[in-house]
């Protein structure tokens, strides 16, 4: 995925291998120190991550990645995007102290579980690439299946 920014090509975190996905993804991070869209930084970011079947376990979270094995390994299933979503966040000192969820809510009719991110009153994941309210998550029935511990 390319982003067009003055009619200039700009490759994403996920156009790049290795070391360079890492320096990019970084980068990324620092910026959203002073980002006035943080939230919306991170949503629009995670939206263009390519996207494979279900990989991750929601049930065993101690086997889930650590931050830079899931950005290198790029099986991004849709709770990895969301977890990709935590690190880049919990990762900035603007985050730190924040509390975050992780919530699974499996759709009626396809049997099909969907995931999202709380960050304090916001959600991520949702709707893709889109930020709301814990107003809008109160609509799905969800359970948390990660919390950060400091915070509970």
């Amino acid at each position: 995925m390319l982003l067009v920014q003055s009619n200039t090509v700009l490759p994403t975190v996920f156009d790049l291998y290795d070391n360079d996905r890492l320096i990019k993804w970084r980068q990324f991070r620092d910026n959203l120190e002073t980002s006035l869209t943080p939230l919306e930084d991170v949503a629009h970011l995670w939206s263009r991550a390519p996207f494979v079947n279900t990989y991750l376990n929601p049930h065993t979270p101690d086997k889930w990645p650590d931050p830079w094995h899931l950005v290198l390994n790029s099986k991004l299933d849709e709770l990895a995007i969301v977890l990709g979503m935590l690190y880049t966040l919990k990762l900035t000192q603007r985050f730190m102290a924040s509390r975050f969820e992780i919530h699974m809510s499996t759709m009626e009719a396809s049997r099909y579980s969907k995931y999202f991110l709380v960050v304090d009153n916001h959600v991520l994941n949702l709707e893709y690439g889109c930020v709301l309210t814990t107003v809008e998550l109160g609509e799905v029935e969800t359970s948390i299946i990660w919390t950060n511990s400091s915070n509970k």
